[in-house]
């Protein structure tokens, strides 16, 4: 069974508190048992990607040791994604629409596809300020299909800072799902069966969904109020 720390919208340093009392929590087996921590986007604020060393200090002083995995969230101005990797990019691995393989103690593999995701209805900023964004998310769904379907890895998940499904945004005003996430995606979801889906974003969706099968988490620290841990393979709801 592998044991997945996964947490998103920590727009540090608004929630860093938060985060770190969540850090507090893992403890004993399940801190030394962690394959990976995951992070869903939305870790600094507004582009001030020099907020990202606290974040870093805290695992850091919470002793993870385990590999740091996080995909871009809208946070993460796209001007910032090669400094944040020049920098930073020794302590965490930063998926942007490609995918991460780690060998297990046991031999086994976990792919990982990590990807901003995808809106089915640009924001108003993004249609004003962001030239061909609607082309832009359509590509993006189809690389992330072309990607789950190429990894051939033991486990597979799929990281995310959008919703890839309407059923976790319960919650949130019905008028603004389609610029919260991407129903577009589900049916990729459901042809390629991953073990799991990890989002953020939605600050007031729901926890947890399933998608013919698939679950679906929705890691946002503001709604959760504390950090996941995913099993995998998943037996139960009562896992998360």
């Amino acid at each position: 069974m592998l044991l997945v720390a996964a947490v998103g919208d920590i727009h540090g340093p608004k929630f860093l508190d938060l985060f770190r009392k969540g850090l507090s929590t893992l403890k004993g087996s399940i801190l030394n048992n962690l394959t990976c921590f995951l992070l869903a986007g939305d870790i600094v604020f507004r582009g001030h990607i020099k907020d990202l060393q606290a974040i870093i200090e805290a695992l850091d002083d919470s002793e993870i040791r385990c590999p740091v995995i996080s995909c871009f969230g809208n946070e993460e101005y796209e001007e910032t994604h090669d400094p944040m990797r020049e920098t930073f990019g020794d302590r965490i691995t930063f998926l942007s629409d490609e995918p991460f393989v780690l060998t297990l103690e046991d031999g086994k593999t976990l792919g990982i596809v990590g990807s901003k995701g995808s809106l089915d209805q640009p924001t108003w900023w993004q249609s004003r300020n962001i030239p061909n964004i609607r082309q832009t998310y359509s590509q993006r769904i189809r690389t992330i299909r072309d990607l789950l379907q190429e990894l051939e890895t033991d486990f597979k998940i799929l990281l995310m800072h959008y919703a890839p499904t309407f059923k976790t945004l319960g919650g949130e005003r019905r008028a603004f799902y389609q610029q919260l996430g991407s129903k577009k995606l589900e049916d990729i979801i459901i042809r390629s069966k991953p073990d799991a889906v990890i989002h953020a974003h939605a600050h007031n969706g729901k926890r947890f969904a399933l998608l013919r099968g698939v679950p679906i988490y929705n890691v946002s620290l503001p709604l959760n109020q504390a950090i996941p841990i995913i099993k995998l393979p998943r037996s139960t709801i009562a896992d998360y």
